[in-house]
C-alpha cells in the first residue's frame, strides 16, 4: 500500500516532504502503468465533488496545518489519494473559517505561495524534462489562487464534511 508514514522526516520540512512525495508519486505511477497522481477529488457528505490539482492542494494543506486546523496525520492522509483523508462537518466548518480569514488579506488574482505569503505576481511557467535545470523555487511551483481558496471555503462550508480521494 502506498499510504505509509515517512519516518525520519521532521514535521513541516517542506523541501524534504516535497521530494519524498514526488518519489512516492513516481512509485505509484509506475506501479499503475504510468497513470498520473496529480488530481485530488474532494467528496462531500452533501453536494457536488470538487476536483483540485496537487499544485493548488499542497499549499492549501500547508495553510490548514500552519493554522492548526488539521493535524500532521490529517496533513499526511489528505496529501495522498485514497488513504483515508477526511474532515467531518465540524472540521470542514473550521477549515472554511481559516481559509476565509486568509482571503481577507488577499485580493482576486493574488496567489498564496508555498511559504503562505500572498503574491500579486503572476505564476512563472516551470518546464520539466531531460536536459532542463530542475532547480525550481518551491514557492513558485506550489502556489494556489485566491479563486481556488474562495471555492474551497464555500465547498467546506456547505459540504457537511468530506473525504479526499
Amino acid at each position: 500500500m502506498f499510504c505509509r508514514r515517512v519516518s525520519g522526516v521532521p514535521p513541516n520540512n517542506g523541501m524534504q516532504l516535497t521530494a519524498l512525495r514526488a518519489a512516492a508519486d513516481a512509485e505509484r505511477s509506475a506501479a499503475l502503468g504510468g497513470f498520473s497522481f496529480m488530481t485530488f477529488i474532494l467528496v462531500p457528505s452533501q453536494g457536488e465533488d470538487l476536483q483540485v490539482n496537487a499544485w493548488n492542494w499542497r499549499p492549501t494543506l500547508q495553510l490548514l496545518l500552519a493554522a492548526n486546523v488539521i493535524t500532521e496525520d490529517d496533513h499526511e492522509l489528505m496529501g495522498a489519494q485514497g488513504c483515508g483523508g477526511a474532515a467531518d462537518a465540524e472540521k470542514a466548518s473550521r477549515i472554511a473559517a481559516v481559509v476565509a480569514d486568509k482571503l481577507i488579506g488577499m485580493a482576486p488574482g493574488d496567489r498564496l505561495l508555498a511559504n503562505l505569503l500572498a503574491s500579486k505576481e503572476p505564476k512563472k511557467l516551470a518546464v520539466f524534462g531531460p536536459g532542463v535545470d530542475a532547480n525550481v523555487d518551491e514557492n513558485e511551483l506550489y502556489s494556489t489562487t485566491y479563486e481556488w481558496l474562495e471555492t474551497f471555503a464555500r465547498f467546506c462550508q456547505s459540504s457537511g464534511g468530506f473525504k479526499v480521494m
